[in-house]
C-alpha cells in the first residue's frame, strides 16, 4: 500500500476526509500504465510527389478525422491552405483539392488572422463542425513590426476557432481568440511565444478539452496547458487550468480593458512530463486511460513517446514507444518524422477520440534532401498495439 493510501485509510478510520489530490500532484511521475508497439510496416496515406494539389499542399500537422452526417470521413493533416482527404472510411480517404479554409494573412496582430492550420475538430451531428486553429502571426513578413525579419524571433501564436455548417466542406472564422497571451505583439521579443498546436478535442464529463502548448513568457510558464469549455460556440467560454481548477479566462490584450496579465495565464499540467507539444490525446477504451503522443528528443532517445493519464491533469512519465529520427534533428538520413497521432478506424466516436487495443499511428514523414528538410513530405501510418 502506498504512503498516500495508508494516510487516507488512517484518516477514514478516524472519520476524517482525505483529499489525495495535493499528494498526487506532488508525487513523482511513474511509467505509463500502457505500452504502444508497432505491429506492421509503414503504409502511405498521402504522397506529396503524386497526390499534392499544388506544391504547398503538404502534411504539416497531426492527422485528425471526423465523420460527417453522410458517413464520409474527413482526414486533415493540413498546411496553411487547408484541405482534407475524404472517403467512406478512414482506410479509403483520398485527396480532395477543395480548399476548405485559409487564414486571412492580415497584417494587424489584433485581428488574430494571419496564417492558419485547422488542428482540432468537434462535431455532434456531422453537419455543424467546430475547429480550433493554430494561428501564426508571422511578424518576419512585416519588417515594420519585426525589423530582424527572422521567423522564429518574430513569431507569435494564438488559438482561434472556425466553424463549418456544411459537414466540413468549408469553414469560416468565428469570434475572437480562444487562447492568447495577455500582452500585445512585440516584434523585439527575440523568440517565438504564445499558445501552439491544439491537440484533438476530448469529451469528458460534459466538457470539451484540448491541450495547447505554451512557450514561456513573463508570467506564462512553458508547458502543456489544459483548457476546456462547455460552450464551444463561444470562443470566450474556454477556461484554463490554474493548478487547482479551471478558472483562468484568457484576456484579449487589444479589446479587453483593466485586467492583470498574471491572472490570465495558464498553469501547465504534467510538470516535468509533458515537456514536448502533445500532438494527440485519445481515450483508450479498454483501460479508461488517456494516451498522449509526442515527438520528442529525450535522454532515452529520439522518437515517438506516450504518456498516460486517468484525468487529463496528472500524467505519467513519457516512455519511448518507437525510435525514429525527428524533424529538426534529422541528420542526413533518408527520412525524419513528426506529428504522431493515434486514430482507430473502428472508433465509435464521430470524432475518433477513442481507441481500442489496436490503432494506427499516423506520422508526417519528411523526405530529407542534402541533410535538409524540404517541401517533399508524406503522411504515413503504422499499425500499433496498445496494451
Amino acid at each position: 500500500m502506498s504512503r498516500v493510501a495508508k494516510i487516507c485509510l488512517t484518516a477514514w478510520l478516524l472519520g476524517l476526509f482525505c483529499d489525495i489530490a495535493p499528494a498526487l500532484a506532488q508525487a513523482p511521475a511513474q511509467a505509463p500504465a500502457l505500452a504502444l508497439s508497432p505491429q506492421g510496416a509503414e503504409t502511405m496515406v498521402f504522397r506529396w510527389k503524386t497526390d499534392a494539389c499544388d506544391k504547398d499542399d503538404i502534411p504539416d500537422g497531426p492527422a485528425r478525422a471526423f465523420r460527417d452526417a453522410q458517413g464520409q470521413v474527413h482526414l486533415f493533416a493540413p498546411h496553411t491552405v487547408n484541405r482534407a482527404l475524404v472517403g467512406p472510411s478512414l482506410e479509403a480517404v483520398k485527396p480532395d483539392c477543395r480548399v476548405v479554409y485559409k487564414g486571412g494573412e492580415r497584417d494587424d496582430p489584433a485581428a488574430f488572422d494571419d496564417r492558419a492550420w485547422l488542428t482540432a475538430f468537434h462535431t455532434e451531428d456531422g453537419v455543424t463542425v467546430h475547429a480550433l486553429i493554430h494561428n501564426e502571426f508571422q511578424g518576419h513578413r512585416r519588417k515594420a513590426l519585426c525589423p530582424s525579419g527572422v521567423y522564429m524571433q518574430c513569431w507569435n501564436n494564438s488559438v482561434t476557432e472556425a466553424l463549418s455548417t456544411d459537414g466540413g466542406r468549408s469553414f469560416h472564422r468565428v469570434g475572437g481568440p480562444v487562447a492568447t497571451l495577455p500582452w500585445r505583439y512585440r516584434g523585439d521579443l527575440g523568440h517565438h511565444a504564445g499558445y501552439f498546436n491544439p491537440s484533438n478535442i476530448i469529451t469528458k464529463d460534459g466538457y470539451l478539452y484540448t491541450l495547447v502548448f505554451a512557450v514561456g513568457m513573463e508570467d506564462q510558464k512553458g508547458g502543456a496547458c489544459l483548457i476546456r469549455t462547455n460552450d464551444i460556440g463561444n470562443t470566450r467560454a474556454w477556461r484554463a487550468w490554474d493548478g487547482n481548477d479551471f478558472t483562468v479566462a484568457f484576456a484579449d490584450p487589444y479589446h479587453d480593458d483593466n485586467f492583470t496579465p498574471a491572472k490570465h495565464v495558464c498553469q501547465p499540467v504534467g510538470k516535468g512530463t509533458l515537456e514536448a507539444p502533445v500532438s494527440s490525446v485519445v481515450l483508450h477504451r479498454p483501460s479508461g486511460l488517456y494516451v498522449a503522443t509526442m515527438a520528442a528528443s529525450r535522454p532515452e532517445g529520439d522518437g515517438v513517446y506516450i504518456a498516460t493519464s486517468p484525468d487529463l491533469v496528472h500524467w505519467s512519465k513519457p516512455a519511448l514507444a518507437m525510435s525514429l529520427p525527428i524533424s529538426g534533428k534529422q541528420g542526413c538520413g533518408a527520412a525524419a518524422y513528426n506529428y504522431p497521432s493515434l486514430l482507430d478506424p473502428t472508433s465509435p466516436s464521430r470524432n475518433f477520440e477513442s481507441v481500442g487495443d489496436k490503432a494506427w499511428l499516423y506520422l508526417t514523414r519528411f523526405n530529407v534532401q542534402d541533410c535538409k528538410l524540404v517541401m517533399d513530405r508524406d503522411l504515413v501510418r503504422i499499425p500499433v498495439a496498445i496494451r
